[in-house]
């Protein structure tokens, strides 16, 4: 061997000795294994960092330090080193000799011998799990600083209280890391009471709306009452755990916890919001970090929150008064609305009211020239009478609406057979349908029942109907009255070929003062208040009308519904009767009562109408008293014992209620020879109840059982209510009474 093969084997033995000590001291793991996978060297590295000595390990193959589903791992690797390629810096996971899982970086490289063969391959593997876990942190704080801005952008942007509280339940749910999470917050109604509400992360709804709200237990109490956070590693090792009943602890169903986490939401003024809750099933899966990101995020809500309620607040203010202020609009344009009709309305009464007056006036002015022709009476009587009368129906119209709308309008309920009422109203209105050649059928159910109501009333109702069908249907037409049972009411349909009605106006009808043409060019009269009547007195009764009609020149059909009693009332001996039994503007062919030896006392300041009513009487043969003034019959009564009173109500100073309170409460001493007058500021002195005797030609009328006497006893049952309508009236019915009614237009 020459002296430069010996230099040259001596730096080589000396290199592989440098590279056997670098390798021995290279903190990384250097190993070198077959094609195979065969172990073949392990250096110190090695054993540090997998925990294998290099005599377990040389011999082995590499899986040893290779987690199980990772094996095909070194399969793609040695398939690289057979085509002679490297593998540089490959992450991935080895595991230790006690089963570890560490993170390495991994480079393998192909070994070749002296011919350039590949015999094997040598692996530097080097620990980088501190780098990963750096990484893993870095990133965890990255992905919560994310959360934490977008969160924070969420609550400075999102003023929607729900969708505000469900992003804070989302977001520390994920920043917490629980399995779900919920937020129970208080919310309060329009009426200022609290309610608990509540959104969910992590879990459907379905899994907790049937376990209701959380009650105040000890558990939960604390955060709702703002008094810190609760961390527990396992929540069932808590004393304060599963104390109420009926569960004692978790429902059956409920969600699995045992890591637990609960965080106050407290706003600026200290007022409890409500709280976060979040749960895992794993024990101890929350720490201080998670529960200061959670804390923070509920004060950033806390305050979010607040805006949240200030800008529902100021929307609902908003919304008020945006609402007032539509309110107002719609009031104004209702009163300027109401004021056009009232104009309407006035120029129409004043039109209608003028009408026959006119008439009456001329004909009353012709009848007092000297120069009246033959007829001229009889004619102008007539008119007079028929104009007066259409003036009591529309005055008689107006009362009527008035006590409907004050609530005054009474019923005299009976049994009332509509069959009756039918044919006696189509009868009133059959001349006026003559007249314009109209053809008036009926068809009556004969198994329609009684009802209970009003006759009167209940007539009114059909003669406003059939008078409009009149009116409304031009010459020709037919009007069909249709009288049936229908399950558990009675309908009474009137049906006319008339000039119908128009879909705008339908809805309107029974409006009052409500027509379809007001205008100066109308061809019908009327004031518009007779459906509006018919409307309320149907409802009176319990029933309804409604009104259809297939449009102009389509004719018009009424139907009203009245219920059927539940029970039906037995027949009585003689059917009771209204005075006034007919409508105003149809005379009453009454024949004329006696009433003599009946002495009445007519009071009303009116003169013409206190005369007309003594004459009337006095026709009769009754013996009349005339006061004009509820003093001057109070002086009366005293000294001619009246038989009947008929007062006025409406009278200055005191009125006929006050007269008749005043009658009732007075102290007379009623006597066969005339007392001597007493001043009316005189006091009437005590007398003996023996004292209260009537003339012998006389016994004590029917009032008397109601008039006080002396001493003063309490009134009997029988005794009529105060305001009786202004007439004093016998007990019994006068037919006095009738006529009068009739002849006076009521």
């Amino acid at each position: 061997m020459s002296q430069d093969d010996e230099a040259a084997g001596f730096d080589a033995a000396q290199a592989q000795a440098l590279l056997a000590a670098i390798v021995a001291s290279s903190d990384d793991a250097i190993v070198s294994k077959t094609l195979q996978g065969v172990i073949t060297s392990w250096n110190a590295g090695a054993e540090r960092l997998f925990g294998h000595t290099a005599a377990q390990a040389v011999g082995q193959p590499i899986l040893l330090v290779i987690p199980p589903d990772r094996h095909h791992e070194e399969n793609t690797i040695l398939e690289r080193i057979h085509r002679g390629e490297r593998v540089e810096h490959f992450e991935t996971v080895r595991q230790t000799r006690d089963g570890r899982l560490i993170d390495v970086s991994i480079t393998v490289s192909p070994v070749r011998d002296a011919s350039g063969k590949i015999i094997g391959a040598s692996k530097i593997a080097r620990d980088i799990s501190v780098r990963r876990q750096v990484e893993r942190v870095l990133a965890d704080e990255s992905r919560i600083f994310g959360l934490l801005n977008e969160t924070g952008a969420a609550l400075a942007s999102n003023l929607q209280l729900h969708t505000l509280l469900q992003a804070v339940t989302d977001t520390t749910t994920r920043l917490s890391g629980a399995q779900f999470g919920a937020f129970f917050y208080n919310a309060m109604d329009e009426q200022g009471g609290s309610y608990l509400l509540h959104t969910l992360s992590g879990a459907p709804k379905e899994a907790f709306e049937k376990f209701g709200q959380p009650r105040a237990t000890p558990l939960f109490a604390p955060t709702f009452q703002g008094q810190g956070t609760i961390r527990l590693d396992n929540v069932r090792e808590d004393p304060r755990y599963g104390q109420w009943a009926p569960h004692h602890g978790m429902p059956k169903g409920h969600l699995p916890v045992c890591s637990y986490l609960a965080v106050p939401v407290i706003s600026r003024s200290g007022d409890v919001i409500g709280g976060l809750f979040f749960g895992h099933s794993e024990p101890a899966m929350f720490n201080a970090r998670h529960e200061r990101l959670v804390a923070g995020v509920a004060a950033q809500a806390a305050i979010a929150i607040d805006n949240a309620r200030l800008y529902e607040a100021a929307q609902k203010a908003a919304e008020e008064r945006e609402r007032l202020l539509a309110a107002e609009r719609r009031a104004r344009e209702e009163l300027e609305q109401a004021n056009r009709s009232k104009d309407a309305f006035l120029a129409t009464l004043s039109h209608e009211l003028r009408t026959p007056l006119n008439a009456i006036l001329g004909w009353a002015q012709v009848l007092r020239r000297g120069n009246a022709r033959e007829g001229d009476l009889a004619q102008g009587a007539e008119a007079i009478e028929r104009n007066a009368r259409v003036q009591a129906q529309l005055i008689e119209d107006l009362l009527d609406m008035s006590r409907i709308t004050s609530g005054k309008l009474r019923l005299d309920i009976q049994t009332v057979h509509l069959a009756q009422c039918v044919e006696a109203a189509v009868e009133t209105v059959r001349p006026s349908a003559a007249a314009k050649a109209l053809r008036l059928e009926t068809m009556l159910d004969p198994l329609a029942g009684p009802v209970l109501g009003d006759p009167n009333r209940l007539q009114q109702i059909l003669w406003n109907l059939l008078s409009n069908a009149v009116k409304f249907t031009p010459r020709y037409g037919r009007i069909q009255v249709l009288l049936e049972r229908v399950n558990s009411h009675i309908e009474i349909s009137v049906a006319d070929t008339g000039i119908g009605i128009t879909p705008e106006f339908l809805p309107h009808v029974f409006e009052r003062f409500q027509q379809s043409d007001s205008s100066t060019t109308r061809r019908h009269g009327g004031l518009g208040l007779g459906l509006s009547i018919v409307k309320h007195l149907v409802e009176l009764h319990g029933g309804s009308v409604r009104a259809k009609s297939g449009g102009p020149d389509r004719g018009a059909t009424f139907v009203v519904q009245l219920p059927l009693p539940v029970v039906q009332r037995g027949e009585t001996a003689e059917p009771r009767r209204h005075p006034q039994q007919f409508p105003t503007g149809q005379p009453a062919d009454l024949p004329q009562p006696s009433l003599s030896g009946l002495k009445v006392l007519v009071t009303d300041d009116e003169a013409d109408a206190r005369a007309l009513i003594k004459r009337v009487l006095e026709g009769a043969g009754a013996e009349v008293l005339a006061a004009s003034s509820a003093e001057e019959a109070l002086r009366l009564v005293p000294n001619h014992h009246p038989d009947v009173l008929i007062s006025d109500i409406g009278m200055p100073d005191v009125d006929g209620y006050t007269l008749l309170r005043r009658l009732r409460a007075a102290r007379c001493r009623p006597s066969p020879s005339p007392p001597s007058p007493v001043p009316r500021t005189a006091p009437v002195p005590s007398t003996p109840a023996s004292w209260c005797t009537w003339p012998s030609r006389w016994s004590p009328p029917s009032w008397w059982r109601w008039w006080p006497r002396w001493p003063a006893a309490p009134r009997p049952a029988e005794a009529p209510p105060p305001g009786c309508g202004g007439v004093w009236r016998v007990t019994e019915p006068c037919a006095g009474a009738s006529a009068l009614n009739q002849q006076t237009g009521g």
